[in-house]
């Protein structure tokens, strides 16, 4: 199954008429493709305090529930940059497309926690992004695996062509982004108490300085309340993914 991500810019001074058209959006996108797409819509939370500067304040997630192909994404959200131009910024908002892998499985215990932390990443150059996600994969994703605190672990590979063309079709400007890193917890307070005594943020950091163009990364990513379906694609064993 694939998953899309479209993380959207408000316009200053659009406030309330952001959530309001964010949300009608996304009630008519579920009227529309129930039984074949699951869709959520992500809320960044109030004091992201691990959130960078990112400018993204909401996200819809689409996930194909029998499809392997694009073309449900690209119909669903066909001119949306066009329909949201009066209150946010379309070519400052993402279109990603890609196929997820598991490590700590958010739905093992029942249902995902309510928080997601998202890091946008993007490769350095002498890295391909075929040898940067096997990288992110099987080496990267250990770091993960091991950081105190979270109820699941994902990685979002991100196909960047098909990307690329959902972000034409639905007229968003940012899609050259090679994965997504995923964090599910029950609260930013408990996970900074969780992390507070680890080295694991710290040894990820130096292990992204070998293959992550970290200047051109940092700062993208954000902390979200999900509402609405979440449940995790195609599932990778961590015993087979890491090592």
């Amino acid at each position: 199954m694939l998953r899309c991500l479209c993380h959207l810019v408000p316009r200053a001074g659009a406030g309330e008429r952001f959530r309001s058209q964010v949300d009608e959006r996304v009630g008519t996108l579920r009227a529309g493709v129930a039984g074949q797409v699951e869709v959520a819509l992500l809320w960044r939370v109030d004091d992201d305090a691990l959130g960078g500067n990112a400018p993204w304040r909401a996200a819809l997630e689409l996930r194909t529930v029998d499809a392997s192909t694009t073309q449900l994404f690209e119909h669903s959200l066909r001119g949306l940059g066009a329909e949201i131009e009066a209150v946010a910024h379309p070519d400052l908002s993402t279109a990603l497309v890609g196929r997820d892998h598991v490590f700590i499985d958010p739905q093992r215990s029942g249902p995902p926690a309510a928080v997601r932390y998202q890091y946008l990443m993007r490769r350095r150059a002498d890295f391909t992004h075929a040898t940067y996600l096997e990288r992110y994969q099987r080496v990267h994703s250990r770091f993960g695996m091991r950081t105190p605190g979270v109820t699941g672990y994902v990685q979002l590979h991100v196909d960047t062509d098909a990307s690329q063309q959902l972000a034409r079709r639905a007229g968003l400007g940012t899609w050259d982004v090679d994965s997504v890193s995923e964090l599910y917890m029950e609260s930013i307070g408990g996970f900074l108490s969780a992390v507070a005594d680890s080295t694991a943020g710290a040894d990820a950091i130096a292990d992204e300085q070998r293959f992550v163009d970290r200047p051109r990364s940092f700062g993208l990513s954000l902390c979200s309340d999900v509402h609405g379906s979440s449940s995790p694609a195609a599932r990778v064993p961590a015993s087979r993914s890491a090592r």
